[in-house]
């Protein structure tokens, strides 16, 4: 294993996530993470739609809301689709701050989910 191999880890999109296990839909995870004091991880994926729902479990998240513009955060973190729907939650949990956001295109078959943790 390399060291590049844990950026494709889909255990890094689950701690995103929140969640136990990941859907088995989920493929082609590509995940960056550049912060040193700070957790900053940002994971591309794809996933089929029947299984989208199950990733709005780990979290309560806000209402969603109509995305617009495109995504395309990192020069080679996934491809760039454009933003169908956004999700945000401010975890209490993160007792110094941060932010969870997951971005999907309009029919939820591509991805990427932030985490952001002081």
């Amino acid at each position: 294993m390399n060291t590049l191999d844990g950026l494709k880890d889909p255990g890094r999109l689950a701690f995103i996530l929140n969640l136990p296990s990941l859907p088995p839909s989920v493929r082609d995870v590509d995940c960056s993470s550049d912060a040193i004091t700070d957790v900053i991880i940002s994971c591309a994926f794809a996933i089929n739609p029947k299984d989208f729902e199950q990733l709005l479990a780990g979290w309560e998240l806000d209402e969603p809301a109509s995305g617009t513009g495109s995504y395309l955060d990192y020069p080679n973190l996934g491809r760039e689709f454009d933003i169908g729907v956004r999700y945000r939650v401010q975890p209490p949990s993160f007792e110094r701050g941060g932010v969870v956001e997951l971005l999907s295109n309009a029919d939820k078959t591509r991805a990427v989910a932030s985490r952001y943790e002081e």
